[in-house]
């Protein structure tokens, strides 16, 4: 992950190093949740505008992950990475707390500047009190059901233009710790790496500073987007997501308005690459039965393939309009 610097070589590979060690970590936690078995049938939870665009355009939404409406998970997903840098400071090291303050500030205040994230949210619950009210209109909306294995190997089929993953959300902030606890571990003594070479130009030492910064921020925030705080455990979240490096152009990089402001967001054409994987529609327990079973057989039938292979059924939930 290094550029070309003034940067002296041995300081640059044990860089190198360390950036490969970090993701490694993060990789074989990767490999073990994406290799988990995956649910048959994932849900996406929407209201009736957002339904009638998934059916009739055949496209979902990847959201620039700042522009969803908790900005605030990633960077929920690095404070344990924080406060473990924190506790390796001490009046012995000083150039720990100054790269630790550093760190702090670049990831509290400028994650957007390090990749860009785009992502959509499905559920493995198909029916879930919690998601009625957060997503579909107050219990109103639906719940879009899609075979699970036939949507992910169409994701996955894609031009690799970005790096492209499928995984359910883990809650367990015990092993998101004990992954930042070993990079964070391996990071600190490059920080004091300079000591002691006298001969070192400044620009050199900014540049290696601001290197190790950088490689040790990517594999902090890819293992945050594992994980999700234990309080919406419920929501059972399977999650597909784009990554593109900063500095790259997004491709087909689409706006739509919200108030003051553009939210960003890319296109995934799910009916091109998997017409079938359309499988199930559950109406919310607040909606009223007979017009949205009516709406939802309407909008299959003026706009999908195969509307008969796609199932209509009702939430069981007893519901009560908050």
């Amino acid at each position: 992950m290094s550029r070309q610097s003034e940067i002296p070589d041995d300081m640059r590979e044990a860089i190198n190093l360390f950036y490969n060690s970090a993701e490694g970590e993060v990789k074989a936690f990767s490999t073990a949740i994406e290799g988990s078995p995956s649910p048959s049938v994932i849900y996406h939870y929407t209201n009736d505008i957002g339904l009638r665009g998934i059916i009739e355009t055949g496209k979902l939404w990847f959201t620039d992950i700042f522009n969803l409406n908790d900005p605030t998970e990633l960077k929920h997903g690095i404070e344990p990475a924080i406060e473990l840098l924190t506790a390796e400071c001490d009046e012995n090291r000083p150039e720990v707390e100054r790269f630790s303050k550093n760190l702090t500030e670049m990831l509290r205040g400028g994650i957007e500047q390090m990749a860009h994230f785009f992502t959509c949210s499905f559920s493995e619950a198909g029916d879930d009190l919690g998601q009625w009210r957060a997503y579909a209109d107050n219990g109103r909306g639906y719940a879009i059901g899609f075979d699970t294995a036939m949507l992910k190997q169409a994701f996955e089929r894609l031009i690799p233009k970005l790096v492209r993953m499928t995984f359910p959300v883990s809650y367990d902030e015990n092993k998101l710790r004990v992954i930042h606890a070993k990079i964070i571990a391996g990071v600190v003594p490059l920080i004091s790496m300079p000591r002691g070479r006298d001969g070192l130009a400044s620009k050199a030492l900014n540049d290696y500073m601001s290197e190790l910064k950088i490689n040790l921020a990517l594999p902090l925030l890819q293992a945050a987007l594992f994980f999700k705080h234990k309080a919406y455990n419920n929501e059972q979240e399977y999650r597909f997501l784009e990554l593109l490096v900063a500095g790259n152009d997004v491709p087909d990089l689409k706006y739509r308005s919200r108030p003051y402001s553009l939210t960003r967001y890319r296109e995934f054409d799910w009916r091109a690459a998997a017409p079938e994987s359309l499988k199930q529609i559950i109406i919310g327990p607040a909606a009223d039965k007979n017009m949205a079973f009516q709406f939802v057989n309407d909008c299959l039938r003026a706009f999908h393939r195969t509307p008969e292979i796609v199932s209509i059924n009702r939430s069981t939930i007893p519901y009560r309009v908050q």
